[in-house]
């Protein structure tokens, strides 16, 4: 999608001497209105794009204007004298001005400003490709303005209630996103964007989106949109299962409340996070560390009033305990187990003292700490925690110790069988497992030879479907190739959730290209460290199947593969990147005409200028007349040109004069070529590429008729 910038309202002077009755004109109906009795709307869209605004206007100049522009009228004012305003076809009406139209068909109806609104937001989002924020903005403004809900959202645009939830959280997006967004989505994709609107808030957004969009290690582009939801995830969101504070402390914080009800937990928003593996999450690392902070300070208070000194500074450093020291007078929650007297066998010597006594069995700190970093650590004296550790059982008594040894001492043999009746229950234990192994074994085996035997003419489009999405789901790290041939994918969602509900609606061979991107697409990138190494299996498969099919990489299509479509932007830009692959002109013409069609004429007045001209479905120099004393090279690239498309003749012109076979004849336009030899606007030198002026789109190849 190009580039969408802000453009102002086209200015239209009313003539001098035309006299206006504005009763006729303001009755519903269809008629033609003079364009300065027309303005803009200024609740529709402000944002256009000038490249496909021109080609329209280029478009109603040849042809006019083919759908009627909806008005309505409207009381003149002193800032805006006009009597008409624009409901839908803002485009229609700005490339018309362009084009030097005085007047344009319009269907004038009475609306109020709530039913023009409405209409409004309905047509931008209802038209084809609209921008994801525009429509977006538009979802919102309907469900305010206009009393719409999201079922009925998702009914008018063929969509599901979760994809319009979706794009409803992109209003959320901070304003240096949203522009970004605007400016460049093929960077900013929309995917990405909704990533970024689920951070809380602005300064987090803007923070994020600085470090997804600087330049990867070795290359240029940012984060992919992989890589982009792991950094939110590992540094954005945040785990409340292990917060310091208690989540269900709606005191803690008044003005934020528990975090069991709060909107930025991502169990309580699963439409906004249908990707959120854990519906625990804080997605609002502010807030979460203003809480960790108001609880840190809330514990110094109620310290402060029982009188337990509170240390900091070099103070608190050299009282830090050692956590496996058994000589330390003072010890924290995080001290080893084993630092302790008379641990009992059953827990294995593992583990810290916070592991094995519960919230209600700790005793009363002696001290706290606190930290540079703000944090608390409370310290206990060691006989406390020796004592809850002896009561939860963690430790032993002396005496639990003594009698434990004594009953050891007596009865061997009574632990001896205890331990052989244990050893006989483990290994019935295992018999049953391994059983249950088989069985399921056999069960699974069984399963997959039916599968396979109805697959024996090929897989259908439900095994393929799901074949594909337990590779995508797997963690072996396969993924679509999207930064290099994201252009090839007509789905936004690019996350695994996203690629998932793609797949189930997708055709078998959609679904088999899929698979074989996923399966190959991590072998297309060629990196420092591996330049020189042996191909792995998957890179030698690309290569091999290639082969296999007669699939070949030319010159031309290094030569394509090298041409930035967006970059395009003017017949300069068209004529510069024909002259630097002059060698396979052919290819490099039809790829343009292919990815973008309105450098139809640029690219033909481009070829004419630089001596080629097209005659029997091949370009050759002008002193060339035949296509078998063409040059090797550019013979072979003719025979594989696309037949020429057919031309419609709008408007009769002159015949062609006989016996001019220098280059193609338009019947519409004259030869552009031969007009810029005449007037000296064109001047082909060897070495270098003569200035154009902007061509008119056409139907291309164009035919010689006579």
């Amino acid at each position: 999608m190009c580039k969408l910038v802000v453009l102002p309202p086209p200015v239209v002077p009313a003539p001098a001497d035309q006299v206006i009755v504005v009763d006729e004109l303001v009755t519903e109906g269809y008629r033609d209105i003079p364009l300065h009795l027309v303005r803009i709307s200024y609740t529709n869209r402000t944002r256009f794009n000038p490249e496909a605004l021109q080609q329209l206007a280029d478009n109603i100049a040849e042809v006019g204007i083919l759908q009627p522009i909806l008005m309505r009228p409207v009381t003149p004012t002193a800032d805006a004298p006009q009597i008409f305003e624009i409901v839908a076809g803002e485009r229609r009406f700005r490339a018309a001005v362009m084009a030097g139209l005085l007047n344009a068909p319009a269907s004038i109806k009475v609306l109020t400003d709530k039913q023009a609104a409405e209409i409004q937001l309905l047509e931008n989002i209802q038209r084809e490709n609209p921008h994801p924020l525009e429509e977006a903005i538009g979802f919102e403004q309907l469900m305010l303005k206009h009393g719409y809900n999201a079922d009925q959202l998702a009914a008018k645009v063929k969509q599901s209630r979760s994809y319009v939830y979706g794009r409803l959280k992109l209003c959320a997006l901070s304003l240096k996103a949203r522009e970004l967004f605007l400016d460049d989505i093929q960077r900013f994709p929309a995917s990405t964007a909704l990533l970024i609107a689920r951070i809380p808030t602005p300064e987090l957004q803007d923070k994020a989106l600085s470090e997804i969009m600087a330049p990867q290690y070795g290359s240029n582009e940012p984060m992919s949109v992989r890589q982009a939801a792991t950094h939110i995830a590992q540094r954005y969101t945040l785990d409340l299962g292990i917060a310091v504070f208690d989540t269900k402390d709606a005191k803690l914080m008044a003005n934020a409340g528990s975090c069991v009800k709060c909107p930025k937990r991502t169990g309580n928003q699963p439409e906004i996070y249908p990707d959120a593996k854990n519906a625990n999450v804080c997605t609002d690392p502010d807030c979460f560390a203003e809480k960790k902070a108001a609880h840190y300070k809330r514990i110094i208070v109620v310290a402060n009033k029982k009188g337990i000194p509170v240390l900091e500074g070099d103070e608190a450093d050299e009282a830090y305990p050692c956590n496996w020291n058994r000589d330390e007078a003072f010890v924290t929650e995080d001290h080893h187990l084993s630092a302790f007297d008379r641990v009992a066998p059953a827990t294995g010597m593992g583990g810290t003292v916070k592991k094995h006594i519960e919230a209600e069995g700790w005793p009363t700190p002696a001290k706290y700490l606190k930290e540079d970093n703000g944090s608390v650590k409370a310290l206990y004296r060691r006989e406390d925690i020796q004592a809850a550790l002896e009561k939860a059982g963690a430790c032993e008594t002396e005496q639990a110790r003594a009698d434990r040894r004594g009953a050891d001492a007596a009865g061997a043999d009574a632990k001896l069988t205890a331990q052989q009746e244990r050893a006989a229950r483990e290994a019935k234990e295992r018999e049953e497992r391994q059983k249950r192994c088989k069985t399921q074994t056999q069960e699974r085996v069984a399963r997959y030879r039916k599968l396979r035997s109805l697959a024996a003419d090929g897989l259908t489009l439900d095994m393929l479907r799901e074949l594909t999405k337990a590779i995508v789901l797997d963690d072996q790290g396969f993924c679509l190739p999207d930064d290099l041939i994201g252009d090839l994918y007509r789905f936004d969602d690019r996350s695994d959730e996203g690629l998932c509900a793609y797949i189930d609606q997708a055709d078998m061979t959609t679904v088999q290209l899929l698979l074989m991107d996923l399966l190959i697409g991590e072998s297309l990138t060629v990196d420092t460290w591996n330049l020189d190494e042996d191909l792995t299996p998957f890179e030698q498969a690309l290569v091999t199947m290639a082969e296999t099919v007669g699939v070949d990489v030319t010159p031309a299509d290094l030569a394509v593969a090298g041409i930035d479509i967006d970059a395009l932007q003017n017949p300069e830009d068209v004529l510069a990147a024909i002259t630097a692959n002059i060698e396979h002109m052919t290819a490099v013409i039809a790829h343009i005409i292919d990815k973008a069609p309105h450098h139809i004429g640029n690219a033909e007045a481009a070829a004419n200028a630089l001596g080629y001209f097209y005659k029997d479905k091949a370009w050759h120099k002008k002193d060339v007349q035949t296509p078998a004393a063409a040059p090797a090279n550019r013979t072979d690239e003719a025979e594989s040109a696309p037949a020429p498309r057919k031309t419609i003749t709008l408007k009769g012109k002159p015949q062609a004069q006989e016996g001019d076979t220098t280059g193609p004849v338009i019947k519409v336009r004259k030869n552009r070529a031969a007009q810029a030899e005449a007037s000296g606007e064109l001047v082909p030198e060897p070495e270098q590429a003569p200035k154009l002026k902007p061509a008119a789109a056409w139907p291309f190849p164009t035919q010689t008729r006579t």
